[in-house]
This record gives structure tokens, sequence and C-alpha cells, in this order.
């Protein structure tokens, strides 16, 4: 079974390298871009946040700032890099007494960007594992409509939520009406500090419908260590243009159990009310989880489902009040969780860019 494992990734392995030397040599023919005379400046990007947190009576104080390092080379070479520092802070005994706790830091992810042409990217080093929606697109808590995670986030993520490797993605067609995405990846087993990461093999597809402005995908991974198992995740996100309303949609299915999330937000930018409240956002979230083969594996062991309801309201765009409540139901206890804080998101460059 292991040589054949090894020689279905050598088989792999080559047939990316030579999907690269394709289209690297396209990428040669291809006019070149005209340069920006303002220079490829590196900048720090990120957020900062607070986040009050109720779960079951117990309560938790949890700062949070998440710098991302950008450093371009050119225009074709970028190094990116995030590093997170949360604090965790509860009371010594859970409901009373003082509160202790300490900062736990995070390299989320480390990578060299290599932009053969619009078809390829070519991706090296620690990087996020592209598994449904919210591990690639909504971990960052400035970004998040709702701050707690998905129940079923665990699958597709092991160990680490990140991958040390290789990956591929870029754009295999693009039309007037749609584009087709595509990524592919393979993770070596790590357990180095800062650097941990699974082995594993896998993919993401999906195509964009742009007049409509919706997206279907579907993501595969194979775990290559332990038990090797599949992984599987279909979404579908849509945004439509003629009101601010933003509907996301994943189902994940796993050796560990099985669950959806439907997840919808409203901006009343439109709503005929005063100006100051026009710019609160009303956020839902309905999910279930059922676990199989005992679940585990930061999945729960019995069904679970959970609902959330969420209010946003925008001070700036790069500055948002966040609150939130959800009631979740299980056989083992239903609880109350409770949300309240802020996020700020910032950019900077770390030098003026040169004049033309």
């Amino acid at each position: 079974m292991r040589i054949r494992i090894q020689r279905k990734l050598a088989h792999l392995t080559q047939a990316l390298a030579l999907c690269t030397g394709f289209w690297v040599s396209a990428a040669a023919q291809e006019s070149p871009a005209p340069e920006n005379h303002a220079g490829y400046v590196p900048v720090i990007s990120g957020g900062a946040g607070y986040i009050h947190n109720v779960n079951g009576g117990v309560t938790s104080l949890v700062p949070e700032i998440a710098p991302v390092l950008l450093v371009p080379f050119g225009s074709h070479v970028l190094l990116e890099s995030r590093t997170d520092f949360t604090g965790f802070f509860q009371r010594e005994e859970q409901t009373h007494g003082p509160f202790k706790g300490k900062v736990f830091t995070t390299v989320d992810f480390a990578q060299i960007d290599w932009l053969a042409n619009t078809h390829v990217t070519f991706t090296a080093g620690k990087y996020l594992l592209p598994f449904g929606l919210f591990n690639d697109r909504l971990v960052p808590f400035w970004i998040r409509n709702l701050q707690d995670a998905p129940i079923t986030a665990a699958i597709g993520t092991r160990n680490s939520g990140a991958g040390d490797g290789f990956m591929l993605r870029g754009v295999v067609v693009q039309r007037p009406a749609y584009s087709i995405q595509y990524t592919s990846y393979f993770s070596a087993r790590s357990d180095i500090h800062q650097l941990e990461a699974a082995r594993t093999a896998g993919g993401d597809w999906s195509i964009y419908f742009t007049r409509v402005r919706l997206e279907a995908g579907v993501s595969y991974q194979r775990f290559l260590q332990d038990r090797n198992i599949n992984s599987v995740a279909t979404y579908v996100t849509w945004q439509p243009t003629s009101v601010p309303l933003d509907i996301k949609a994943e189902g994940d299915y796993s050796y560990n159990g099985r669950g959806y999330w439907i997840e919808s937000a409203y901006l009343l930018q439109q709503a005929p009310i005063p100006a100051f409240f026009r710019k609160t956002q009303i956020v839902g979230r309905m999910q279930q989880f059922f676990p199989t083969n005992g679940g585990g594996n930061s999945l729960p062991r019995v069904d679970t489902q959970r609902v959330d309801f969420g209010l946003n309201y925008y001070v700036r765009d790069d500055l948002r009040l966040i609150s939130n409540y959800g009631r979740s139901f299980s056989s083992q206890r239903d609880a109350n969780v409770w949300n309240f804080g802020f996020t700020y998101r910032f950019l900077f460059p770390l030098w003026p860019g040169r004049k033309k």
C-alpha cells in the first residue's frame, strides 16, 4: 500500500511539474506588463481586535492582533506571512475569581508565491489548506461575519489548518460570463514548532458566474498519515448585484462525520431608515453536524445543532463593532454563546514608494 501511494504521489508531482513548465513557457511568450514606477513596496496589513466571549456561563477575554507581511520582489514574486498573537484569559474558577491566562503566538502561514501567469501561481512554504470556504478565506477575525467558526471547520484542516510543501493555483478558463479556478497541493508531515503540518494531498475547484456573482465549488483531500481518510466539501457563495446581501453555504463529509452550515448577511445601507443605522449588518447562520465512526478529531461525538444571530456596526470601513448570540443543542448539553467586541483592519507601507 505504501509503495502504491508513493508511486501515485510521484506521478502527481511529475504531472504538476509538466503543468508548471507549460504555463511558464506560455508566460514567457506573453508581452510584459508595464512597470509600476511607484515601485514594489513592502507593506504590513492585518487586523487587531478584542472579543468578550461568554460560553455556557464561562467568560473569556480574547484580545488579538494578526499582522500580515507582504514583501514583493518585482512583479512576479511575493513573500507573504501572517502571525497571530492571541490572548486567552478566563476566571481562575471559570465562573468566579481573577482572570488568568496567556498569549499564544502562531505563524499561520509563511510562503513564497511565484506568479507565472494568469493560469498558475506556484506557492512553496507553509500555506493555508484550501479546503472549503472557511479555512482559506474566512479565518481572519476582521473578515468573518460571526466570530465562532462553523462546527465542521475541523474537517479537511488537520492538524494545524496549514500545509508544508507546495501548491499550484490559478484560472483555467476566463470568459466574460464565467471563470473556472483550481488549486492543487501536497503537504509533508512536520512536527517542527510553528511549522506543524500533516501529510496530505488535495485540491479545490470552483466556477464563478460573473453576471450573477455566484460561485460553486468542491474541495477534496486525502489524509496520508495514521488512518488514511478522504474528506470532501461542497460550497456555494452568492452576492447579488442589486442588494447588499452575502450568502454562503457549505457541506462537509469525512470519516469522522458530516455536516453543513448556511450563513447570510445583509447590510442595511438600502433600508429606508436614518443614515446612522444603515451601517448595521444583520447576520444569521444555521448549522448541523452528525458524527460517524464516533466523531472526534476536534469534531463533536454526538449530533449537534446550532443557530447564530449577529449585529455588526461599521463605524468606518476599517473599524467594526461586533455582537452575536448563538444557541447550541446536543444530547450532552444545550448552551448559550455570546460574543461582543470590535475589529480593526490596518494597512500601511514599510517605506514610501519611489517617484517616477
